[in-house]
């Protein structure tokens, strides 16, 4: 079988879904033929075959600022969008060329119009990484042959709006982590960590508040268009503090196994959260928000609180601190690559046949 991923910002950055993307083209080239094609530098020294088409240094904003960048940003009007069309433009070249048995289309419904209308006889398969909302909405509404769902809870929601033949499925994220030791970061117990994009839906402000309130120690990873406001909540601190604004993949392990509380409280919005199996796989207690999503991923051994409440973020911290580590051997074996290549592998070869 040969499978094509089209994901614009692979090689610019290693985020959710670019590691994502980059641990399924691993494990799914192992018995099948897989190409990314991508607008970031290319790494000769990946598994699978990579194609930089439309010349990209940096990632665009994951989210508008203002009125006016909103209203741009839902018409697909934005830079970002326009960037996309042109890669995905570009790109069909190079689809042409490999001659794909299906086409995996990451960056939306705009991307998605476009190849379904230039190889039309060629299955198109979508992964809801955007997560509940109108971007993967106006994606399920596009006509996919496959949506995948990463949650029974998104299943549910993208249900309400399948056209067509488009199937819906649910396959959960993968996640490979390598064995690391703890990284000494030279803070005071207990650590509270929280990885992601300093994204406003995120919330990751309101873990700082609450780490600051209760008077731990924070490791905060991730980079983002909130990082000015990030730094200034930062500023008076008054415990121990470190932020690290990039930290590559390989190496994230060292830093869970450093923390010993693992804190996300995002809004529904966010799809999966990957960080949440990273932590689970470190052993450490999860604060999370109290949403279906959530509480599908982490299980009955998490901590749920309610996002934008300081309070229940500061009280589920403290409760985290008194659990101590945690063992998740049997929550986490869903998620292992493996098994995840070879459930996707054999539903793309039921999708062609």
């Amino acid at each position: 079988m040969r499978i094509a991923f089209l994901h614009m910002t692979m090689g610019i950055v290693d985020r959710g879904a670019e590691r994502v993307v980059d641990l399924l083209a691993t494990g799914l080239s192992q018995n099948n033929e897989v190409l990314v094609i991508q607008a970031g530098r290319v790494d000769s020294s990946k598994k699978y075959l990579c194609k930089r088409v439309y010349n990209l240094e940096s990632a665009p904003l994951v989210a508008p600022r203002n009125f006016w960048e909103k209203i741009m940003f839902r018409m697909y009007l934005d830079k970002s969008s326009r960037q996309v069309v042109g890669f995905t433009l570009e790109a069909t070249l190079e689809i042409s060329k490999f001659d794909p048995d299906l086409i995996i289309v990451m960056n939306g419904a705009e991307q998605l119009k476009i190849i379904k209308h230039n190889f039309p006889n060629i299955k198109t398969v979508v992964f809801g990484e955007a997560g509940i909302g109108y971007h993967d909405k106006n994606t399920i509404l596009a006509k996919p042959d496959l949506f995948v769902a990463l949650t029974e809870s998104a299943s549910n929601w993208a249900n309400k709006y399948r056209k067509g033949n488009t199937q819906i499925i649910v396959v959960p994220n993968p996640v490979e982590l390598k064995k690391s030791k703890a990284i000494d970061l030279h803070m005071l117990s207990p650590i509270v960590m929280v990885a992601g994009a300093l994204t406003s839906y995120k919330n990751i402000r309101d873990v700082i508040e609450a780490a600051k309130s209760n008077g731990y120690s924070l490791l905060l990873i991730g980079d983002g268009e909130e990082s000015e406001i990030v730094a200034k909540s930062l500023s008076n601190f008054p415990s121990d503090f470190r932020w690290v604004k990039h930290v590559d993949p390989d190496d994230m392990m060292s830093y869970y196994l450093a923390s010993d509380v693992f804190c996300f409280v995002p809004d529904q919005q966010e799809a999966f959260g990957n960080v949440y199996i990273e932590a689970m796989a470190a052993g450490l207690p999860i604060v999370a928000s109290d949403d279906p999503i959530r509480r599908e991923i982490v299980g009955n051994k998490g901590i749920y609180v309610e996002p934008h409440n300081i309070e229940s973020i500061k009280l589920g911290m403290q409760k985290a601190a008194k659990l101590g580590k945690q063992k998740y051997e049997t929550e986490l074996t869903r998620f292992s690559l493996p098994v995840i290549s070879k459930q996707l592998g054999a539903i793309f070869h039921d999708l062609i046949n």
